[in-house]
């Protein structure tokens, strides 16, 4: 059975953002969910929309989180990538003017013997303004990026991503970012093993988080990310 440090691995490369701690003890079966604001900007509009993540050390069968008392919310989680990993994303219908709910979400976990795990995650009221991208230069021969955006009151770290959608598979993952820029090239270090396509439109996008606790930095300890994205061809 895999390690709770195993799990944090991989829940935060699903969110990249890395820290271990390889002195935790491992308990028999572990659950880690947590629930975060995303806000980006549309139409010089802010928007808002929750994104719930779940990993276990267990094989899942399905997943149910359910918002605060009288909230009137629950979310389906759906597998990703294994069925130790599950997560709910939005769609752009999902975002809207209105904040989400804060408070305790509960995550009702169904492991595939049935067993029913029961944990919670609080949201809390912090925010963060939207990322906005100030320059973006792209080489195509040189395969170089040169990224600026505004810096960001009270965000804790900006992370860069390069993926094959919004949301989907990365090619490019960014260390943590503590200053409003970022330059690198198909040289650079950070790159995945995903296969890049000439003539291909990959998203860009510059993150900025905020964590839970100004001493939590963990990729389980999201209160709010903020995302601006730049469509570009390979």
């Amino acid at each position: 059975m895999k390690t709770i440090r195993a799990i944090v691995a991989i829940f935060m490369c699903a969110i990249v953002l890395i820290s271990c701690d390889d002195d935790l003890d491992t308990p028999s079966t572990q659950s880690i969910g947590d629930i975060f604001v995303r806000i980006v900007k549309v139409d010089d509009e802010i928007r808002y929309a929750p994104v719930i993540y779940n990993y276990s050390n267990f094989s899942i069968k399905e997943i149910n989180v359910e918002g605060p008392t009288d909230s009137n919310l629950s979310y389906d989680l759906t597998s990703y990538d294994s069925d130790t990993g599950f997560r709910w994303l939005p769609s752009e219908d999902d975002y809207t003017i209105d904040d989400v709910t804060n408070g305790i979400y509960t995550f009702q976990v169904t492991a595939s013997d049935e067993t029913v795990f029961t944990t919670v995650d609080k949201l809390l009221d912090t925010r963060i303004n939207p990322v906005e991208i100030t320059n973006f230069v792209y080489d195509e021969d040189m395969h170089s990026f040169v990224l600026d955006w505004k810096d960001i009151e009270d965000a804790d770290t900006y992370v860069v991503k390069i993926m094959d959608s919004k949301d989907g598979k990365y090619l490019y993952v960014s260390n943590r970012l503590y200053t409003s820029n970022h330059n690198f090239n198909i040289s650079s270090n950070k790159w995945t093993s995903f296969e890049k396509v000439d003539g291909t439109t990959y998203v860009i996008g510059v993150y900025a988080y905020k964590f839970e606790t100004a001493q939590a930095s963990s990729g389980y300890d999201i209160n709010c990310e903020s995302v601006e994205y730049q469509n570009f061809e390979w």
